[in-house]
This record gives structure tokens, C-alpha cells and sequence, in this order.
């Protein structure tokens, strides 16, 4: 009889224990999916937020004035309404006019360095000795 009352004990210690794991781990499980959750929505807020300052960056740029201000800066132009007073000398004007800008502003040439061509260890050698070590 005694022995048979240790096999239910055990049985039903065995239960409680797995009762216990399956407690722990669906209460893990759910603060899993709640951090998941908040970090969600701390993502999608900061999202929000970004998206709000793109939207006002580009409501900025398509004002007509910012496009008043770029076509000033850039083009030198004015509007109708306004004087403008240059103080340069006609020597600087003519200096400015020599200067393409088109070429100056998309026609970057690129120039390439000695050790361009060079692996590591050859720039290595380059840079310490000042010797050039490609066949």
C-alpha cells in the first residue's frame, strides 16, 4: 500500500513540475510578444515622426520661396520689384565670366593617384620608402 502512495506522489510531483514549466513558459512567451509589441510601436512612432519632417522638409522646397531663394543664390536672378547693387570691379566681373560653370560643376575630372594601381603591400612599401616596387 505504502508503495503505491509513493508512485501517485511522484506522479503527481512529476504533474506539478510540468505544470510549472508550461505556467513559466507561456508567461515568457507573453512578455516576448509584449516587448515585441512596444517596440513596434516605439518604431512606428519614430517612423511618424520622420515621416512628419520629410513633409515639412518638402512642403519647404516646393515654396516659391525656397525656389526664390535657390534661383537668387544660384542664377543670380531677382524678382521684378528689386534693385540690385553689385560692388565688384568690372576686372572681377570679367574674371567670373571666364569661368564655365557647366564644365566646373559636371565635368569633375578624376585624377588618380600613384598608388591607384597598387596592392597593399605595394602602397605599404610606397608610403614607408618612398619606392615604387611594381614590375
Amino acid at each position: 500500500m505504502r508503495k503505491r502512495y509513493q508512485y501517485i506522489l511522484s506522479i503527481l510531483i512529476i504533474v506539478i513540475i510540468y505544470e510549472l514549466y508550461l505556467i513559466f513558459s507561456f508567461k515568457y512567451i507573453d512578455i516576448q510578444k509584449d516587448s515585441i509589441i512596444t517596440s513596434t510601436e516605439d518604431r512606428i512612432v519614430k517612423s511618424k515622426e520622420k515621416l512628419e519632417e520629410k513633409k515639412k522638409y518638402f512642403d519647404y522646397i516646393n515654396s516659391s520661396a525656397y525656389k526664390d531663394k535657390i534661383a537668387k543664390s544660384s542664377q543670380n536672378k531677382k524678382n521684378p520689384w528689386e534693385d540690385v547693387t553689385f560692388i565688384v570691379t568690372k576686372e572681377e566681373i570679367d574674371q567670373y565670366k571666364k569661368i564655365d560653370v557647366n564644365t566646373q560643376m559636371f565635368q569633375v575630372q578624376e585624377q588618380k593617384g600613384p598608388t591607384y594601381w597598387m596592392s597593399n603591400p605595394q602602397k605599404w612599401i610606397y608610403y614607408i620608402f618612398k619606392f615604387d616596387i611594381r614590375d
